[in-house]
């Protein structure tokens, strides 16, 4: 059986994380289920933003899924204690990437556009780009449409998982260190995304 979730960067390592609670059977039931319950979502909301399909109704699916098996602060748990090892999994590509010579510069000498398009209203994002200022650069973001796409399903409460893995992959550009103490998924009033260029060995 083809599981479109097994394709998502993000979501796939979940499955891990169930093999490891559950038994084999039990595992099986719940994968299937959860790619399932994202189809059937990304379906109902045919237009919805990029970041909506590859990240807020996959991880709707696994939580939707999980809560047959356990209450829901329990599953929610479940997943944001995961969430850091699928961001180091995907910070050891980004240090791979970005060991490349040349390649830390180019993506700093293209900051200014990359954190633009990042954060643009055509992405469903609202934002205040403060841009690149010598070693540093900053953006807000005001609204985010990975918390809006499950706060308009119902479950806002699972946005924070996927700041939780961003929170450790953002820091895998060698030569570029990342800051951020807030985040609109947990209140906030945004999400201050901070980088400082330094040396790629201290990167």
């Amino acid at each position: 059986m083809k599981y479109p979730l097994n394709y998502n960067i993000y979501a796939k390592e979940f499955r891990v994380m169930i093999e490891e609670h559950f038994t084999k059977q039990e595992a099986e039931a719940i994968w299937k289920d959860a790619n399932r319950r994202f189809v059937k979502i990304k379906k109902e909301h045919p237009d919805a933003y990029t970041s909506a399909v590859k990240v807020s109704y996959p991880f709707a699916g696994i939580y939707m899924a999980l809560i047959k098996y356990m209450p829901k602060e329990e599953a929610l748990a479940m997943m944001m204690e995961y969430a850091p090892r699928i961001g180091e999994k995907i910070r050891k590509i980004y240090w791979g990437f970005t060991s490349i010579p040349g390649v830390s510069t180019l993506i700093w000498k293209n900051f200014d556009k990359i954190m633009k398009t990042a954060g643009s209203e055509k992405e469903g994002y609202k934002s205040k780009l403060y841009g690149v200022k010598g070693d540093k650069a900053a953006l807000d973001i005001l609204s985010c449409p990975v918390v809006n796409a499950l706060a308009e399903i119902g479950m806002p409460e699972v946005a924070p998982v996927m700041c939780a893995i961003d929170q450790v992959y953002s820091k895998g550009y060698r030569g570029i260190k990342f800051r951020r103490t807030k985040s609109v998924a947990e209140g906030d009033n945004c999400c201050d995304y901070r980088y400082k260029r330094v040396s790629a060995a201290k990167g």
